[in-house]
């Protein structure tokens, strides 16, 4: 090897060197102070003091730092010839010196050496002094680790280790329902194992140095069994070894075995079967459904030619054997022009029939008046013994949409604002009641039943059938109210204070919704009414109107009637399920026309006949 090779090599190793020197002793520490403690008689106290070689007292110098967490025992000390004695007195460091001392170098691992630190003194023996040292904290680097699992529902839980040190296992997390978790971990190299039901556990190894990008280690189990799918084709709970897994269908992992599962329905027989799982095989297996258990009803009216509904579904008209019945309690209604709707419970029983005979009564009210008009102008009508009012709105020009007042709640949907012209109305006083449905409909399907709460659990279908049918008995021509008609009686018609609710600034004062309704509908008029004396505008149900959803073209419009086709219908005022954000007048939000939900309801419209 030449002399010049020899030479770049020993430059190399140099260079190596003296880089890793400087990468070790990023840290620095320092003294802050040292000085002569004329006051502390400790290195003279017989208890304390200490006699070197030559017979004179060691110097006492108590070394302190301002981090109380900082370990004084990491400290070396070298006073150069003279001789000292390092010790602890109870976490303070005493250094026993000799005299004459004048300079001392100061070692830390991880940290730069304080080479020939001068003390400004010549230590003199028998004396105490005092050392404060101040040190930087180690630079902690760490980077955002995020494991991403598949499959996502596996709930896999994550551990990691970092290689040195303890090398202790540490938690990292369980994975959410997208399968992934993620966690700030320092600088190193890390080994991590993942767990869960029905997988084999998975190892991995990965390094961090990148404090500015997100690590992602993406992992895919492997089952120790097969991935299965339950479908049971119907509303039944499906049973597997006797443990509910799930209702209508399930999906989840087996182990290799033989599986007993059941299909289980009220007022049906339980269905049972025997399955096979092998490893790595996934499959859909479609489930025996449940047997009903059924009897029959054999059902005669008088008059003859009754409409029949059995738990709000049609089923023609009397006379009419009705086979395979579900066994279990059942509401009969009977309807017929000119004849009071009857309704009637009955019990069926398996493989019996029971025959029911109902006879209606003609009606008294097959064309019931209002009332005489109220000196406000309110019109009360009364169907089967139900009365109900329509308030009058007195017609007008307002601002449709996202007005001042809704701030930043309002949506895109809600903009741009425009005006609209109006003509007189009527509306109703509350939303339709359940005691009114059931005086018109003969039916009471609701889940949350009281004669006073909203209709609900009704589609915009059902609507339209019960106005017709309302208004053949009274015969006038109600109607739902137009999207525009809806929100200019929201605000308060000619009366309009500007609120962003229905009648107030604070939706405590006027609405049930998802804060104070408990999760379930209130009667109507236990809030506050609007400026015309309108109640729960603003929550307790949603309120379909006639309009389909679109957007708002923001011209000036004189009574519009909305789109003439489109895919949902409007609806509006927010519900018991909902925030306080879509219990406002501007807020729009569409249904299917034939979908019904706990928390939709309607209010009645009527033009005004002058």
């Amino acid at each position: 090897m030449t002399y010049k090779v020899r030479c770049l090599f020993l430059l190399l190793f140099l260079i190596t060197c003296i880089s890793s020197a400087f990468a070790q002793q990023r840290l620095k520490f320092r003294v802050i102070d040292f000085s002569y403690d004329a006051f502390d008689q400790t290195a003279r106290n017989e208890r304390f003091k200490k006699i070197d070689g030559s017979g004179s007292p060691y110097a006492i110098v108590k070394v302190c730092s301002d981090n109380s967490d900082d370990d004084l025992r990491d400290y070396r000390f070298n006073f150069g010839n003279m001789n000292h004695i390092v010790e602890d007195h109870d976490g303070e460091l005493w250094l026993y010196v000799q005299k004459n001392a004048k300079m001392v170098t100061i070692s830390r691992s991880g940290y730069a050496t304080l080479h020939h630190y001068d003390l400004n003194t010549t230590i003199e023996s028998g004396k105490t002094y005092r050392l404060k040292l101040s040190a930087q904290g180690p630079v902690i680097y760490t980077q955002m680790v995020m494991f991403t699992i598949t499959p996502a529902d596996s709930k896999a839980m994550v551990t990691v280790t970092k290689e040195g040190g303890e090398q202790k296992r540490e938690p990292f997390g369980v994975v959410d329902e997208n399968g992934k978790v993620a966690k700030n971990l320092e600088y190193g190299t890390y080994t991590y194992e993942i767990i869960a039901e029905n997988y084999y556990s998975s190892e991995g190894r990965f390094t961090l140095d990148n404090q500015d990008e997100t690590h992602i280690e993406k992992v895919t189990l492997r089952t120790n069994g097969a991935r299965v799918t339950l479908d049971a084709g119907t509303n039944a709970d499906i049973y597997v070894n006797g443990n509910k897994r799930g209702t209508n269908k399930w999906t989840g992992v087996l182990k290799p075995g033989n599986y007993t599962i059941e299909c289980r329905q009220a007022n049906h027989k339980p269905s049972q079967q025997t399955i096979t799982i092998e490893e790595g095989k996934n499959k859909t297996i479609q489930l025996t459904p449940p047997t009903p258990i059924t009897g029959t009803l054999s059902l005669n009216s008088h008059p003859l030619g009754a409409n029949i509904k059995i738990d709000g579904t049609d089923y023609g008209t009397t006379p009419r054997n009705i086979r395979d019945l579900l066994i279990g309690k059942h509401s009969i209604t009977l309807s017929m022009n000119g004849h009071a709707t009857k309704t009637q419970e009955c019990t069926i029983r398996e493989n019996e029939t029971l025959s029911l005979e109902m006879t209606l009564d003609k009606s008294n009210e097959t064309a019931a008046a209002p009332q005489a008009e109220s000196a406000d102008g309110d019109k009360t009508f009364t169907v089967n013994g139900v009365s109900f009012t329509m308030k009058p709105v007195t017609g007008g020009t307002f601002v449709m949409g996202a007005t001042a007042e809704q701030g930043g709640d309002a949506k895109k949907i809600e903009k741009p604002i425009h005006q609209v012209t109006l003509s007189d109305y009527y509306i109703g006083e509350t939303e339709v009641t359940q005691e009114l449905w059931l005086a018109v409909m003969g039916s009471n399907p609701f889940k949350f039943r009281g004669p006073e709460y909203p209709a609900q659990d009704v589609s915009w279908n059902d609507s339209q059938e019960f106005v017709q049918r309302l208004s053949v008995m009274t015969g006038q021509k109600f109607r739902l109210p137009t999207e525009a008609e809806w929100e200019y009686a929201a605000r308060g018609g000619k009366n309009s204070k500007g609120y962003k609710y229905s009648g107030s600034n604070n939706i405590e004062d006027v609405a049930w919704y998802n804060k104070n309704s408990g999760r379930q509908i209130h009667p109507v008029k236990t809030k506050s009414p609007n400026e015309l004396g309108i109640y729960d505008m603003s929550g307790n149900v949603w309120e379909m109107c006639n309009d389909w959803v679109d957007s708002y073209n923001g011209s000036t419009q004189t009574n519009p009637a909305g789109p003439i086709s489109g895919i949902t219908r409007v609806i509006r005022g927010g519900s018991w399920l909902n925030g306080v954000k879509n219990c406002r007048v501007s807020h729009r939000f569409g249904t299917v026309t034939g979908h019904r939900f706990l928390s939709n309801g309607f209010r009645l419209a009527l033009d005004d006949q002058k």
